[in-house]
């Protein structure tokens, strides 16, 4: 089948169907008749997406057959948000009775409370929130609890104060199940992006399985899920469908109300574009007033380059170049104050693995400027050197 470029595949309109919520039967079986439809593409499509729980649901539901390879993904898929769900009750506890406030973001708490289904969402990890002093007790605590920090490794002393100063995250791996842990310390992955909250202040308990897990709710949840959203250029519809799951059950002041917040935080086109984007893809009704911030429309069209058409199958390893064109470009677009657009521009200049391997007292920190690219240089250099030299020593082997 042609199309336009750029425009949506019959089989991306499908998946999108299934993934509305509440899920909607007709839109469903709308979208699986309107064209001829490439099932393994479906499948593909949900797989790039992380949507195989939603697109399982909605084909069940609306009498279509599952193809085999759908259900075949789904049963590890399933066992790893069980994982997940258990490894967040246990560490929940393990945290409270360590006196450690914490919030969990996404996961298995959103799970809930959008869909009160731990198998309709994919969880991925479990990103735990903490208070940027409470990070040294967290680390050793899921030491004991058996994860061990995946990413940045070598994290010792002397770079433990520059990575909580410096990054927002970091990623620990359970050494004999394989669950993730995306410890954070700040929810934004741009500083300056938008106020960070008082964890001990405004985690509230929800209840998943009848275990309880602290989270942020209400507002400040629906603007971090926009701002994440935004920040990856919407590349995955999972993001988009867990964020019109909550915008289904807001009345319109509760959602005038958000959008004022957003406004006042300075990241209003982040949750303008995140409401454009619900209402062309999933057809919810959202206010008009969306659509009159041209930022919040630019974030719409840089989104559409990554989450269908051309790249409705392609994930990120493959074509790095354009998401990070996307990603850099949309980061411009979110907020156009002068200190965060500093610091985005030396999240571009600065390598990471460049702090870390040369942690520096904080007065010298500016000095990461100049060292980063040389590093970057020296590593080109390193790269081209050893090409160059397996290339000669090939050659007399083909000889």
């Amino acid at each position: 089948m042609t199309r336009a470029r750029g425009e949506p595949s019959a089989e991306f309109r499908l998946v999108a169907a299934c993934c509305r919520w509440p899920t909607d039967v007709a839109a469903i079986r709308a979208a699986a008749s309107a064209e001829p439809l490439a099932w393994p593409r479906v499948v593909r499509v949900a797989r790039r997406h992380r949507v195989i729980g939603f697109v399982r649901r909605g084909l069940t539901m609306a009498g279509l057959d599952v193809p085999r390879r759908l259900d075949e993904l789904y049963r590890p898929m399933l066992q790893r948000n069980l994982l997940h769900y258990a490894e967040a009750a246990r560490l929940a506890g393990l945290l409270a009775d360590a006196g450690i406030p914490v919030a969990f973001l996404k996961g298995v708490v959103l799970a809930e409370l959008a869909y009160a289904d731990q198998g309709v969402k994919q969880t991925v990890d479990n990103d735990i929130l903490v208070a940027p002093h409470d990070v040294p007790p967290a680390l050793a605590l899921l030491d004991r609890a058996g994860y061990r920090l995946n990413d940045p490794r070598n994290i010792d002393g002397a770079r433990l104060p520059l990575m909580i100063d410096l990054f927002r995250e970091c990623q620990l791996v359970h050494r004999d199940t394989g669950a993730l842990v995306d410890l954070h310390w700040r929810m934004q992955s741009l500083e300056q992006l938008a106020p960070e909250p008082v964890v001990a202040d405004e985690a509230r308990m929800v209840t998943v399985e009848g275990k309880p897990l602290p989270t942020i709710l209400g507002e400040a949840m629906m603007i971090y899920l926009a701002i994440h959203g935004a920040r990856h250029s919407w590349a995955r519809i999972k993001w988009l469908a867990d964020f019109n799951a909550l915008l289904v059950k807001m009345d319109d002041a509760s959602v005038a109300a958000m959008r004022d917040r957003a406004a006042r935080d300075g990241v209003g086109p982040c949750i303008d574009s995140a409401l454009i984007q619900c209402e062309r893809r999933f057809g919810t009704p959202v206010p008009p007033e969306a659509y009159r911030s041209r930022r919040a429309r630019a974030l719409v069209w840089l989104a559409d380059r990554l989450i269908f058409g051309p790249d409705e199958t392609v994930d990120q390893h493959l074509v790095p170049g354009r998401y990070m064109r996307v990603w850099l470009a949309s980061a411009a677009m979110m907020k156009t104050r002068p200190r965060f657009l500093a610091h985005v521009a030396w999240d571009i200049w600065v390598a990471p693995r460049d702090m870390l391997a040369m942690p520096l007292p904080r007065p010298l920190r500016p000095l990461y400027v100049l060292i980063s690219p040389v590093r970057r240089v020296g590593r080109l250099a390193a790269r081209g050197f050893a090409r160059a030299r397996s290339k000669t020593m090939r050659a007399p082997q083909e000889k």
